[in-house]
């Protein structure tokens, strides 16, 4: 029986280096660098698994070449397809282009070669991904499949010391009256998404939302009836977006939702969608009664209102605020600089 092969010391660099990053996008990318250069390839895309367990979102991005087009037109992958496509771990892709979005940009598909596919598990599941790609006409090693599994293997502790970080976090950022995330989380994840966004060349919608007459109902059924509906409406507002989106309570009766990767086209048919679901149905208190209680909102992005996060929520604050003013239960757009004020649709 012959001598175990030793294990490759880049493989075990890029582990440890990922194992002191507790941030995703950090460990994603030193997993990416050592990817690289282990593996060789022109790009290594990271991808973890969202909340709905659906889709891998792009969290990070390395080359050789410039990575922000094809992680652009790669910001999230099936996560049922790639696990069809490597049920038994990393496995070589022939054409990584197949993975790419029917709205890839044109002459991106032309530069792919082959992909290798590296799942990643944490806690015996599988939780994210390394996405590898050749240029064209490159290729990989009879062993990069083998050198992917043992990557993924090395890399495990650094993925359940992200788990852990992150179910403690969740005791820290989590809100404690509604379904969502707090308003101490928020600045850190305006900011963060905003350098994604600038990095990754995509958009970025932010919506501030007020319910309309919640004091009302604070008045006459108590505070008690009045966290209840601010409950309910987190509740229906995060089943009205994208688990890429988040949704954040600003405070008292406010909520703010960040959209990634979305215009403001894209935020007024949000924007609109949970206006209709929360104005549409009545909210049920815990004393039987029901309350109809409607909500407005404002729309601005990234980067047209401005160059940092917290000037793209003051923009949508605004155009909150204007249409509170002319009436309620509507939309309204934060206009471009020195456009005037904001028109309610």
């Amino acid at each position: 029986m012959g001598e175990a092969r030793p294990a490759d010391p880049r493989l075990l660099e890029a582990a440890l280096a990922a194992t002191r990053r507790l941030d995703p996008r950090g460990c994603l990318e030193e997993l990416a660098r050592g990817a690289l250069d282990l593996l060789g390839g022109a790009w290594a895309l990271g991808y973890l698994l969202g909340d709905s367990g659906e889709d891998l979102e792009c969290a990070a991005a390395v080359g050789r070449r410039e990575p922000a087009d094809l992680a652009r037109d790669l910001p999230s992958l099936d996560a049922g397809l790639i696990w069809h496509l490597a049920p038994h771990g990393p496995a070589v892709l022939e054409q990584a282009r197949v993975l790419l979005a029917e709205n890839a940009a044109p002459g991106i598909a032309e530069q792919l070669g082959p992909g290798l596919l590296i799942p990643l598990g944490a806690g015996g599941g599988c939780s994210g991904l390394l996405l590898v790609v050749a240029g064209a006409g490159e290729s990989f090693g009879e062993d990069a499949p083998e050198l992917g599994r043992a990557l993924a293997r090395e890399a495990a502790p650094a993925l359940d010391n992200l788990r852990t970080v992150a179910s403690l976090r969740e005791l820290v950022i989590r809100d404690d009256t509604a379904d969502c995330y707090n308003r101490r989380y928020l600045d850190h994840t305006l900011e963060d998404e905003v350098e994604r966004a600038r990095r990754f060349g995509g958009r970025l919608a932010v919506i501030f939302l007020d319910m309309d007459n919640l004091k009302e109902v604070n008045t006459a059924h108590g505070h008690a009836a009045g966290s209840r509906v601010l409950y309910e409406a987190s509740v229906r507002i995060g089943a009205s977006i994208r688990s890429i989106d988040k949704l954040f309570r600003y405070g008292g009766d406010e909520f703010v939702i960040i959209l990634p990767g979305t215009g403001l086209d894209g935020a007024r048919e949000v924007a609109e969608r949970v206006r209709r679901e929360l104005a549409d149905f009545p909210f049920t208190l815990p004393s039987g009664v029901q309350a109809a209680v409607s909500a407005s909102s404002g729309i601005a992005a990234w980067p047209e209102h401005g160059p940092a996060g917290r000037a793209v929520v003051a923009a949508a604050d605004n155009a909150m605020r204007a249409v509170k003013f002319r009436g309620k239960n509507s939309v309204g757009m934060a206009p471009a600089p020195g456009a005037g004020d904001a028109a309610a649709r």
